[in-house]
């Protein structure tokens, strides 16, 4: 997770709560996105095997970024597409899968569940808030929206995304309120011994 941090690959915008997940005895998190705004080139905002994605940022966006990627030619057709936060957890526990559940569900993950049950990797959790818009720009060399529409856009992308944001903060707090009396010995330790245990601390007490 560290070594995500320090080449940028991790959003930092979940450590706070990455580490809290850890911390916990018998759970810990597999891929997960505090929520991102991006640009896919497909016939479907939901394809996968032919999607080219041209833009994506986990922060605010400005008119700038977009209009900088219209520039250039769609080859399919070209999606805005805003994505809240999302958080896969695996738990050893059927116990620890409830409780996250009802923790998630308060701080307005609504539409969590379990995804899978597996031996290996355990009880497969997929915390998510709902928070989603798509919207079609382009078909190939033709543009379907203006600059002006365009603004209206981008505002309502970056308020969706700061929403996202906001329930992410109230994730922290939740799984903070309601810490395992006893936490990972092993996690403890190592935070401690890179120094960063406390500084965590004090920076999210």
């Amino acid at each position: 997770m560290w070594e995500d941090l320090e080449i940028g690959y991790l959003d930092e915008d979940l450590l706070p709560i990455l580490i809290e997940f850890f911390l916990r005895p018998y759970s810990h998190t597999l891929s997960s996105c505090s929520g991102r705004i991006t640009l896919a080139d497909s016939l479907k905002p939901w394809s996968r095997d032919e999607t080219g994605i041209v833009f994506k940022k986990h922060v605010a966006i400005s008119l700038d970024n977009i209009l900088h990627v219209l520039d250039k030619p769609v080859i399919r057709r070209l999606w805005f597409i805003v994505a809240g936060p999302i958080i896969h957890v695996s738990t050893a526990r059927v116990g620890e899968a409830k409780k996250i559940l009802r923790i998630a569900q308060k701080a307005g993950f609504k539409h969590s569940g379990i995804l899978s049950v597996n031996r290996l990797k355990g009880i497969l959790l997929e915390l998510r808030t709902g928070i989603r818009m798509t919207h079609l720009l382009a078909i190939r060399n033709k543009l379907l929206i203006d600059e002006d529409d365009l603004k209206i856009l981008i505002n309502i992308a970056n308020e969706l995304l700061l929403d996202g944001k906001h329930r992410l903060e109230r994730l922290y707090r939740e799984l903070r309120e309601n810490r395992p009396p006893v936490l990972d010995r092993d996690i403890v330790e190592y935070l401690d011994k890179k120094a960063l245990y406390m500084k965590f601390l004090e920076r999210h007490s």
